[in-house]
């Protein structure tokens, strides 16, 4: 069995979650917010969410644990079949998340706090969004999925990411800068259509609710 800790709201954790979801594999939510207690750091050294444990042993950092599984469960394959097509998936997925989530934190925060980020804050991570999205436009193929015509680790990271930049961007920055993605709109609702992700994402928006509702 596998026990996957995090949170729903977070884009890493639905990275893994549909992972799970698209092999088939049988596994438990625990619902685990980050933090620095001293038994969340056994089993995730820095605090992070996700984290998975495999028959009690535990394994962090959401990218290591979809490594682990396409070692475990090689079968249902979420990377394309050549050399070159499992490059470009992780490419993207690698670019997603440093140059398009990593961005957009900060409003993460805000969000939280129900606070505005300055105007200077603002702008400067509309810049690093335009020029994260521009580097992911130049290599995304969205044939059908985002790296060609395989469903992979580059549309698990896509699902989690991009509606999350899309609503932060257009409520703090007025505008929803996915959009700058060439053909967005039509691919998320591809990604919807897929099982798993309209799973993953009706659990999110269920806990988003929730956290707005708590918060006000």
């Amino acid at each position: 069995m596998i026990k996957l800790h995090g949170v729903s709201l977070s884009p890493y954790y639905n990275k893994v979650k549909i992972a799970l979801l698209e092999k088939g594999v049988n596994f438990q939510e625990v619902l685990t917010p980050p933090s620095q207690e001293d038994w969340l750091l056994e089993k995730s050294p820095m605090g992070k969410i996700p984290f998975v444990e495999i028959n009690g042993h535990p394994l962090a950092e959401s990218t290591v644990i979809l490594e682990w599984l396409e070692d475990a469960y090689p079968t249902a394959s979420l990377l394309p079949p050549t050399p070159n097509g499992r490059a470009l998936a992780r490419e993207l997925m690698t670019m997603l998340e440093l140059y398009v989530m990593r961005p957009a934190a900060p409003l993460i925060g805000h969000m939280m706090k129900g606070s505005q980020p300055s105007a200077e804050q603002a702008e400067e991570i509309r810049q690093a969004l335009a020029r994260g999205i521009s580097a992911v436009a130049q290599l995304a193929r969205q044939a059908p999925w985002l790296a060609g015509e395989d469903f992979s680790f580059a549309d698990l990271s896509a699902a989690g990411i991009l509606p999350t930049v899309g609503r932060l961007s257009q409520t703090f920055l007025g505008e929803d800068m996915t959009l700058r993605l060439s053909g967005c709109a039509d691919y998320l609702q591809r990604l919807g259509q897929r099982p798993s992700v309209a799973r993953v994402w009706a659990d999110r928006d269920a806990a988003l609710a929730a956290y707005m509702a708590r918060r006000e």
